[in-house]
């Protein structure tokens, strides 16, 4: 991986993180939406579940998207450092 596409991959991976958050915490809640709508659950209850799952979901999705991240600029420096070493030759 060039080191032009580590920054691209990167910018990307942190504009979306975000978003990738919110998706999975409403994805999580859903279920508790529904019932919330029919009736069976109280509107407070249903605001603590999509606040807890929204601070679960980002903590996993950071964590996962950083060692995603780790990896592709592991990949970026010996691409690099081996690209050097090919031209040398």
């Amino acid at each position: 991986m060039k080191s032009s596409n580590y920054y691209f991959v990167e910018g990307e991976v942190q504009r979306r993180r975000p978003l990738a958050s919110v998706g999975l915490a409403v994805l999580v809640t859903l279920p508790s939406l529904w019932q919330t709508v029919s009736g069976d659950l109280s509107v407070v209850t249903f605001l603590f579940r999509l606040t807890l799952a929204l601070a679960v979901s980002m903590a996993l999705v950071w964590l996962a998207t950083g060692v995603f991240l780790h990896y592709a600029r592991v990949q970026a420096r010996s691409g690099s450092s081996g690209d050097r070493g090919q031209r040398e030759k």
